[in-house]
């Protein structure tokens, strides 16, 4: 098991569970990391605290892939899923401070030169797809789904064509309700890359990730970049780098190591801002506003209230071979978060516990 304490700002067919399960602040303290690590039988976990300027303190415990002897280390880069979101729904923040979308705008004007938008997608606007309420499907749909898998073009050219399939038809789900969905993430990502001009993984580099600092970014499983890198493995701990595709990039498949997750999350938790995110400061509580109707959720966020936390941001990523979560206390100033490279129940309940342990810890 390795420790590292770090000072200010630290230098549908494969897609898991949208939001954690709901740590709360009395659970005990629990065992070391590593002994969470083997008591749910995960290869390798990590968990850090998160304070306004970064990452405050990390641990990991375990090996990058079963049966291997490499141990699992806090540079190591993690695959955040889902925890993609709250990315692509900041990065329209700033597109809308920029003046080129606004909350409001919506998928018939943004995209208006697709050959066919079906009436009922026309008038959803970008923040009810990002609430996950524009009416898009739950599972993308078959056809759609094995032709995004099977693309090889450029992944912004997966991704419209993967669009152009989903605007064909109505919404299958009624517009207002809270239907979780990656492909409405796929459908405002694409929004965002044509106000923009530029291909969503190019234009989150350059106007969020490159401001912040965050050099170990990439889209995909971490072993894309960096050949050693931990593997993910399937829920019965089966080393699998598979990962969902390029296409739905918007909505999870990024990866980084921890500190510079953290440099992200420092964001939400009200920490300085570079000068060129200046713009995003007015714009935070709209991303962090809670919809007035079950579940709570905010834009790339789902919110609640912890005796711990006050009013707390959270998400959970996976792809089924990796799994990690992310709980913020935006009033209080800092965060937990673990990353498992395992997907599954195991993979949910190790970094729950992980979380519960270091958010009883700080208040201990």
């Amino acid at each position: 098991m390795t420790r590292r304490r770090f000072g200010a700002a630290v230098g549908a067919a494969m897609v898991g569970l949208p939001y954690a399960s709901g740590i709360r602040a009395e659970e005990p303290a629990g065992p070391p990391l590593d002994a969470i690590r083997t008591r749910h039988q995960l290869p390798g976990l990590v968990a850090g605290v998160v304070e306004r300027d970064g990452l405050a303190d990390a641990v990991t415990a375990g090996v990058r892939r079963q049966g291997g002897d490499a141990a699992f280390s806090v540079d190591d880069r993690i695959h955040l899923g889902s925890c993609t979101k709250a990315f692509t729904a900041t990065l329209a923040a700033l597109l809308v401070a920029d003046g080129r979308i606004a909350w409001g705008a919506t998928v018939g004007s943004t995209l208006a030169a697709e050959p066919v938008i079906s009436r009922g997608w026309r008038d959803v606007t970008l923040e009810e797809l990002l609430r996950h309420r524009g009416g898009a499907p739950e599972k993308a749909p078959p056809a759609a789904w094995r032709e995004a898998w099977e693309c090889g073009k450029p992944a912004h050219e997966c991704r419209e064509a993967f669009v152009r399939r989903l605007l064909a038809d109505d919404p299958p789900e009624r517009r207002g309700e809270h239907h979780y969905s990656n492909q409405g993430y796929a459908i405002a990502g694409r929004m965002l890359e044509t106000v923009a001009d530029r291909p969503y993984e190019a234009l989150l580099g350059e106007r969020l990730l490159v401001p912040l600092g965050i050099t170990s970014a990439g889209f995909g499983p971490p072993s894309a970049l960096q050949p050693d890198a931990p593997v993910g493995h399937d829920g019965a701990g089966k080393p699998d780098d598979a990962d969902n595709p390029a296409a739905i990039a918007p909505a999870g498949t990024l990866h980084m190591t921890v500190a510079d997750w953290a440099r992200f999350l420092a964001v939400h938790l009200g920490g300085p801002l570079p000068e060129a995110l200046a713009a995003l400061a007015p714009l935070l509580p709209d991303l962090q506003r809670p919809s007035p109707t079950p579940p709570g959720e905010a834009l790339g966020w789902v919110t609640a209230r912890r005796p711990w936390g006050g009013r707390v941001l959270n998400h959970a990523g996976s792809n089924t071979r990796w799994y990690c979560v992310a709980w913020l206390a935006p009033e209080r100033g800092f965060g937990v978060v673990a990353a498992a490279n395992q997907g599954g129940a195991a993979a949910t309940k190790g970094c729950d516990d992980a979380c519960a342990a270091l958010i009883a810890a700080r208040r201990g």
